[in-house]
C-alpha cells in the first residue's frame, strides 16, 4: 500500500503560516481525512478489479503505480510555486478533490476499453502502446489525491502534524473499509464510492472558505457524492469490468449469482443437463472470472438418493483414494469447493468430514438460498462445513484424521488478497506438512492434486520432512501418478492434473495394489491415470528417484530449472515456477508470445509458465523507467540547483533508504500476518490499518522527539533509528514463535495481539521521514524537491523489488534489508552533515 508519508514537507523552509481559525482547521481536518479515506478504498478496490480483469499478478500493478502518481504530484508541486505558496487554498483543494472523484470514474471506465493483453506483447505491437496507457490511466487519480494532501500539508502551517494524523487515520479507515464496501457494490461500485468520497471531501474542503465560489464547489461536492452513493449499487451493470481473453470464462451459460470479497470475485453459472449423454445439470463456481474454477453435479432433491442414483464414474484423480479400502474414516477436506470430494466421502463410508473453505462467498451461496441445489450435502450428520484458511484451522485442530486431502486448489485467488500476495499458500508449505503429518492417525495419508509440473516439489517437501522428523527416507511411503490425454494441452506438455499421496506409514504391498488399480483408471472422457511413481514402480534416472536417493538432495534442485526447494512459511511461494537464475529471453518469448484463440486453452498454456515471475521483472523495469520519466526527470531539467549542494549525496542516499525500507517492512508485514490470522481480509483490516495508524502517530510523538533532543534532527535520528533497528530485528525473529504460540487463540485475540505486535514498529516508522525533512531543510532547502522525488522513485521501485526478494530469499531477508537501508540512510545523514554548506544551521535557528 501506500506510504503515507508527509509529502508536502517540500517548502518545509517556507515560512509557517499563521493557525488557522477553528471552523476552516475542522474543515480540513475533514477534508483529508475524506480524501485519504477514499484514495486508499481506491487503491484495494483496483488491486481486485485487476486480479479479475487481468491476472492477479498484474493487480500488484496497482501498488506501484499509485505510489507513481503520489510521486510525480509531489515533484509538481515543487516546481510549481504559484499553486504551492499563493493559490487560494480553500477552492484549490476542492477542485484537486472534484477531479480526483471525475478522474477516478472516467479512467476507470476507460480501463475497461483499453485492449490490454499483457501476454501477447510479442506478437501484438499495439500493446506496447497499451501498456503505458493503462499505467498513465491507473495513477491519475492518485495524482490528484496527491497533489491535494501535497498541498494542504505544505501550507499548514502549525496545524500540519494534526493534519497529518487525519490522513493517516482516513487511510486507515479506507484499509477496513473495503471489507465493508467491496461484497456491497462489487469492484466496480467501489471504484465507484471511492469517487463518492472524494467528492465528500470537496465540500468538506469548500466548506472552509469563503464566497460564492466556494458555497459552489461545496454544493456540486455533495450533489457528485450523492449522485456516486446512488450509482454505486448499479455499477456493476453500468460499468462491467472487462475480462482479458486469456481468461477461460465466462462460458455461455447464465449467471446465477455474483459475489466479491476482498480476494476474489466469485460467479455461479449453472450447466443444463445434456439429454444425449445423460449428464445431469451441474453448478459452478467461477472464480476471478476464469483463474479457476470448482463444479458439482445436481444432487437434488436429496444427496442420499443421488448418490443412489448416479453410481462414480471412473475417476483416475477422484479424492477418495486417500481413504481408500477404509470404513469410518475420519476426513479433512481443505479447500472443498463445491463439496466433491465431501460427496465422495460420502460414497467411501467416512464417518466424519470436515470441508474447510477459505472463500465465504462460496460457503454462503451453498448454504443459502440456492442450497437445494446440494440436495442437504453440508446437512448430513457427518458433515462439518467450515469457513477458515486451511492452513491456519489445522494448525488449531486437536483432532486426528484418517485422510487430509486437497484436490486440486490451485486457485490463485483462493489466497491472494490482491494486494502485495502473488499466490502466497500456506497450505504447502514444509511447516504444513508438519501440521498435517502431527493431525494425522497412524495409518493417515495426506493426499494433493497440482500440475504435474510442481509433483517434484512436492516429494522434495516430502523428503525434507522425513529427515527434519528423523524419519528416514519417505520412499516407501509415496504413490504418484498424472492423467494423460487432455486434448486440450499441447503434445507434450506436462499434465494438468496430477497426485501425490503420502502415507504416515508405509504402504502394504495391498494397499499398492489396489492404488495403483484405481490410479490407472480411464475415464469417460478419454483420459486415463499414468503411474510416475510407487515403491515397486521406480523410473530408474528419473527426477522422482534423484529427489529421493540423492545423498545431496540441493545438488538436484541447483541442476534444475524448476524450483524444486520446499516452500516454507518464509517463503510461501509454492506455485513460484522457475528459479530467478533460469529465467532467461526464451523463457521471456514463450509467455508472452500468447496468440489469439481458445480461452481454456490459453488459460491452460499459461499454467505451468512462470507468470508471477517475469510479470514481476517486467513491472519492475517499466516502474523504474516511469518513474524515472516523470519523477527524477523533471527534476533534472527544472531543479537543477540543488545538485550544486555540497553533501547532496548523502542527503539522497537517506531519502532513497527509506523510500526502499518502508516499503519493505510493509510488504514483509502482509505476507507474515497472513497465516496468523487467516482471512486475508483481516490482514488489510488489522495489520494495514494499524501500521498507518501508528505510522502517525510516531510522526506526531516525533515532533516532542525534536524539542526534547534541542532542536536537532539527526540527534532525534541517532536514537529514532536505533530502536527502529533493533524493533525489526525482533519482528524479524519474534513472530514466528508468537505465531506459532497464538494461532490455537480464537480470532479476537489474534486480531488484538496482532494491532500489539504492529504498534510498536509503525510508531517508530513514522520518526525517519519527517525528521529527515527538517535536517535536509536546514542544511539546504534546495535539496527538498529531489529528498522528496528520490523517496518516492526508490517506494516504487521498491514496491516490486520486495516482493521478488521475499520470493526469492525469504520476508526475514527482506526485513533484514530494510534494517539495512534505515541504519544506511542514518549513517549517510550523518556523514553529510560535515559537508553541509556554509552557514547552514539547525531546523529551530532556521526557523522551522
Amino acid at each position: 500500500m501506500l506510504q503515507r508519508r508527509p509529502e508536502p514537507a517540500v517548502v518545509v523552509h517556507a515560512p509557517p503560516a499563521a493557525p488557522a481559525p477553528v471552523s476552516r482547521a475542522g474543515s480540513r481536518h475533514a477534508g483529508i481525512f475524506l480524501l485519504s479515506c477514499a484514495t486508499l478504498l481506491l487503491e484495494l478496490g483496483l488491486t481486485r478489479v485487476l486480479s479479475v480483469s487481468l491476472w492477479y499478478h498484474f493487480g500488484f500493478l496497482v501498488i506501484s503505480t499509485a505510489l507513481l502518481g503520489f510521486g510525480a504530484a509531489g515533484v509538481l508541486l515543487a516546481l510549481w510555486p504559484w499553486l504551492r505558496e499563493r493559490a487560494p487554498l480553500a477552492p484549490a483543494l476542492a477542485l484537486l478533490s472534484l477531479g480526483f472523484g471525475a478522474v477516478t470514474v472516467a479512467s476507470f471506465w476507460g480501463l475497461q476499453r483499453v485492449p490490454f493483453d499483457p501476454f501477447a506483447l510479442l506478437v501484438d505491437g499495439r500493446q506496447w502502446a497499451f501498456m503505458p496507457l493503462y499505467y498513465v490511466t491507473i495513477a491519475a487519480p492518485f495524482f490528484c489525491a496527491g497533489l491535494a494532501v501535497a498541498l494542504l500539508l505544505t501550507r499548514g502551517g502549525a496545524d500540519v502534524n494534526r493534519l497529518y494524523a487525519f490522513d493517516l487515520a482516513g487511510a486507515a479507515l479506507g484499509c477496513a473499509a473495503i471489507a465493508w464496501v467491496i461484497p456491497r457494490v462489487g469492484g466496480s461500485g467501489t471504484v465507484v464510492v471511492a469517487a463518492g468520497v472524494g467528492f465528500a471531501a470537496a465540500a468538506a474542503f469548500a466548506s472552509g472558505g469563503r464566497g460564492p465560489r466556494t458555497g459552489a464547489l461545496a454544493l456540486a461536492g455533495l450533489t457528485l457524492a450523492l449522485v456516486a452513493g446512488v450509482f454505486a449499487p448499479r455499477a456493476e451493470a453500468l460499468l462491467p469490468v472487462a475480462v482479458t481473453p486469456n481468461k477461460g470464462w465466462p462460458p455461455r451459460v447464465p449467471i446465477l449469482a455474483t459475489g466479491w470479497n476482498t480476494f476474489s470475485r466469485v460467479d455461479l453459472v449453472e450447466a443444463p443437463a445434456d439429454p444425449k449423454t445423460g449428464a445431469p445439470s451441474s453448478r459452478i463456481f467461477i472464480i476471478d472470472s476464469g483463474t479457476a474454477s470448482t463444479g458439482i453435479d445436481d444432487l437434488r432433491p436429496d444427496v442420499q438418493r443421488a448418490l443412489q442414483a448416479h453410481p462414480p464414474e471412473p475417476d483416475p484423480a477422484a479424492a477418495d483414494l486417500a481413504f481408500l479400502g477404509k470404513r469410518g474414516a475420519r476426513v479433512l477436506v481443505i479447500g472443498s469447493g463445491a463439496g466433491n470430494e465431501v460427496v465422495q466421502g460420502l460414497r467411501a463410508g467416512a464417518s466424519s468430514i470436515t470441508a474447510v473453505e477459505i472463500n465465504p462467498l462460496i460457503t454462503a451461496m451453498q448454504t443459502g438460498p440456492r442450497a437445494d441445489f446440494w440436495g442437504g450435502l453440508f446437512d448430513q450428520p457427518q458433515v462439518h462445513l467450515v469457513t477458515d484458511e486451511g492452513r491456519s484451522f489445522v494448525r488449531r485442530s486437536t483432532e486426528h484424521y484418517d485422510a487430509i486431502l486437497s484436490h486440486h486448489t490451485i486457485s490463485n485467488a483462493a489466497v491472494a488478497s490482491g494486494a502485495l500476495s502473488l499466490a502466497e499458500n500456506y497450505v504447502l508449505t514444509l511447516e504444513a506438512f508438519e501440521d498435517y503429518l502431527d493431525h494425522l492417525a497412524p495409518d493417515g495419508t495426506l493426499f494433493f492434486t497440482r500440475p504435474e509440473a510442481q509433483l517434484g516439489r512436492l516429494l522434495a517437501t516430502a523428503r525434507e520432512l522425513f529427515e527434519r522428523r528423523g524419519l528416514g527416507s519417505p520412499a516407501q511411503h509415496l504413490v504418484l501418478w498424472r492423467i494423460v490425454g487432455d486434448a486440450r494441452l499441447p503434445p507434450g506438455a506436462p499434465a494438468f492434473v496430477a497426485g501425490f499421496l503420502l502415507k504416515r506409514s508405509p504402504f502394504t504391498p495391498e494397499e499398492l495394489k489396489a492404488i495403483e488399480a484405481r490410479a490407472t483408471l480411464a475415464a469417460p472422457d478419454g483420459t486415463r491415470g499414468e503411474l510416475l511413481y510407487a515403491p515397486d514402480h521406480v523410473q530408474p534416472g528419473s527426477l522422482y528417484q534423484r529427489l529421493l536417493e540423492a545423498p545431496d538432495v540441493r545438488a538436484v534442485y541447483a541442476a534444475e530449472p524448476a524450483q524444486l526447494a520446499p516452500a516454507t512459511d518464509d517463503r510461501p511461494f509454492f506455485n513460484q515456477r522457475s528459479r530467478w537464475s533460469s529465467l532467461g529471453p526464451s523463457t521471456l518469448k514463450d509467455l508472452f508470445a500468447q496468440k489469439r484463440g481458445d480461452r481454456l486453452a490459453r488459460r491452460l498454456a499459461l499454467e505451468n509458465k512462470p507468470v508471477a515471475e517475469l510479470t514481476l521483472a517486467a513491472l519492475l523495469v517499466q516502474a523504474c523507467v516511469v518513474a524515472a520519466v516523470l519523477i527524477l526527470l523533471p527534476l533534472v531539467r527544472w531543479q537543477r540547483a540543488g545538485l550544486r549542494v555540497a553533501g547532496r549525496g548523502a542527503l539522497l542516499v537517506y531519502f532513497a533508504g527509506l523510500g526502499l525500507g518502508f516499503i519493505m517492512v510493509e510488504i514483509a508485514l502482509l505476507q507474515r500476518f497472513t497465516l496468523f490470522l487467516g482471512q486475508p481480509v483481516y490482514t488489510l483490516a488489522v495489520v494495514l490499518a494499524s501500521l498507518l495508524a501508528f505510522t502517525g502517530v510516531g510522526s506526531a510523538l516525533a515532533e516532542r522527539a525534536l524539542v526534547r533532543s534541542g532542536g536537532d534532527p539527526l540527534r532525534t535520528l541517532r536514537t529514532a533509528i536505533p530502536v527502529l533497528l533493533a524493533l525489526l530485528l525482533l519482528t524479524a525473529l519474534a513472530t514466528p514463535l508468537v505465531f506459532r504460540a497464538a494461532l490455537g487463540l480464537d480470532l479476537p485475540w489474534r486480531v488484538v495481539l496482532s494491532a500489539l505486535m504492529v504498534a510498536p514498529l509503525g510508531i517508530a516508522l513514522g520518526v525517519p521521514f519527517p525528521t529527515g525533512l527538517r535536517e535536509v531543510a536546514a542544511r539546504a532547502p534546495e535539496l527538498i524537491p529531489w529528498a522528496w522525488g528520490v523517496n518516492g522513485f526508490f517506494t516504487v521501485i521498491g514496491s516490486v523489488a520486495a516482493l521478488m526478494l521475499g520470493m526469492g530469499l525469504g520476508f526475514r531477508v527482506v526485513l533484514g534489508l530494510a534494517a539495512a537501508c534505515y541504519g544506511g540512510a542514518l549513517l549517510a545523514l550523518a556523514s553529510g552533515r560535515t559537508k553541509a554548506p556554509s552557514g547552514a544551521g539547525t531546523a529551530v535557528e532556521r526557523g522551522v
